[in-house]
């Protein structure tokens, strides 16, 4: 089985490059959808970390306010480091259960958005990096819900830099173009890891 390892800044089209995975029926473990997951529909146990680390204005009985919680992370390193560090291991866990699941299959992908800032190169075989300009990121992430300038832009600042994934990765997949295009780049990828596995 070949891991590769997907990774890219806020809105540099990492989701979408999922979804097309996904079309090609190719398994993949979503981070993100596994952390919006958890915010959904919360464990006791999270629950409980967040108000004994000062995010109690978050917690709304058995619910979670996540715009509280973007704000308080990105105004204090020290709550970030301390949600990191239950989500980190959080999805570590689920990561390890989704291998076990998937360990006869030839090809799968873990979206890992932090992959180079948490340093977890060594758990793949290949990395991938999604990249767009700063300015066409900026225009996407400000179609989302609860998104601002001024947290696009704290955000921005805790991820690695488009030079920094281009070093590290064996692939890049820019989706600045239209979809045909980044269509075409993770075809081409696949079709080359798969033919080096033969």
């Amino acid at each position: 089985m070949l891991i590769i390892g997907l990774t890219g800044g806020i809105a540099s089209g990492k989701s979408f490059v999922v979804k097309y995975l996904e079309k090609l029926k190719i398994p993949v473990h979503d981070s993100d959808r596994t952390i919006d997951l958890l915010y959904k529909e919360p464990s006791k146990i999270f629950l409980k970390y967040l108000k004994e680390n000062n995010f109690r204005g978050a917690v709304i009985g058995e619910k979670i306010n996540k715009s509280i919680i973007k704000e308080d992370i990105f105004n204090s390193a020290e709550k970030r480091k301390k949600l990191e560090f239950f989500l980190h291991k959080y999805v570590g866990k689920e990561r390890m259960k989704f291998l076990r699941e998937s360990k006869n299959k030839k090809i799968i992908f873990l979206d890992m958005p932090l992959l180079f800032e948490k340093n977890l190169q060594k758990e793949c075989d290949f990395i991938c990096s999604t990249i767009a300009s700063l300015k066409t990121r900026e225009k996407r992430a400000l179609q989302r819900p609860g998104m601002s300038k001024r947290l696009f832009n704290l955000i921005v600042k805790t991820q690695a830099k488009n030079i920094e994934r281009k070093s590290g990765s064996h692939f890049i997949i820019n989706t600045q173009g239209d979809r045909s295009k980044t269509y075409l780049q993770v075809d081409n990828m696949i079709y080359y890891i798969l033919s080096i596995k033969k």
